[in-house]
C-alpha cells in the first residue's frame, strides 16, 4: 500500500529476523491486524524484547495489543498521540474516545490512494496553524479540497483547530 517495492515477510522469515541479536525490532505495515497479531505472538514467544512497530494507520489502537508504532498518522498530531499514550499508561478511560477520534482521522487520510495521505497531512497541519500551505510535491497524489471541511470538523472535535 505504501511502496510498490515493499514486502511482508512470512512468519519464518520474521522469526529469522528476531534471531539476529543486532536487530532490535521491525516495522509491520500490512494494514492487517491479523498479520500483526501473529507477529506480536511470535515476539512474545521467541524474543519479548523485540519491538514490533505498527505501521497500520487503520488500527492505531495496536498499542493495546503490544505494538509500538511508526505511523504516518502520528505526524498529524504528535501531541495528541502523546496525550493518548499517557492515558493508556495510566488506565484513563478517556484513552478510548481520543483514540477513536484519531482513528477517524486515520480512516479519512489513509483511504485509497494511500500515498495521498501526505496531502491530507498537509491539509490538517495547515488547519492546525502549523504550516502555511497545504501544497505537497507536484507528483504526489492529492486529496479533494472538499476534504478540508471534514478535516476541520475532526480538528474541532480534537480541540486543535487553529482559528485565524
Amino acid at each position: 500500500m505504501f511502496a510498490p517495492f515493499g514486502a511482508i515477510y512470512d512468519l519464518d522469515t520474521y522469526r529469522g529476523l528476531m534471531e539476529i541479536p543486532a536487530c532490535s525490532g521491525a516495522k509491520h505495515s500490512s494494514l492487517s491486524r491479523q498479520l500483526e497479531w501473529e507477529r506480536i505472538l511470535l515476539r512474545d514467544e521467541a524474543r519479548p524484547d523485540f519491538k514490533v512497530y505498527t505501521g497500520n494507520d487503520l488500527a492505531v489502537d495496536m498499542v493495546i495489543y503490544g505494538s509500538d508504532y511508526l505511523l504516518g498518522l502520528s505526524t498529524f498530531a504528535p501531541d495528541l498521540f502523546a496525550e493518548r499514550d499517557a492515558m493508556w499508561l495510566t488506565g484513563d478511560p478517556a484513552f478510548y474516545e481520543l483514540n477513536d477520534l484519531i482513528q477517524y482521522l486515520g480512516f479519512l487520510a489513509f483511504r485509497p490512494p494511500v500515498p495521498a495521505y501526505k496531502h491530507s497531512a498537509a491539509q490538517f497541519l495547515k488547519l492546525r496553524g502549523w504550516i502555511g500551505s497545504n501544497q505537497t510535491h507536484r507528483d504526489s497524489p492529492r486529496r479533494p479540497d472538499s476534504d478540508v471541511a471534514i478535516l476541520r470538523d475532526i480538528a474541532e472535535r480534537l480541540g486543535v483547530l487553529h482559528e485565524g
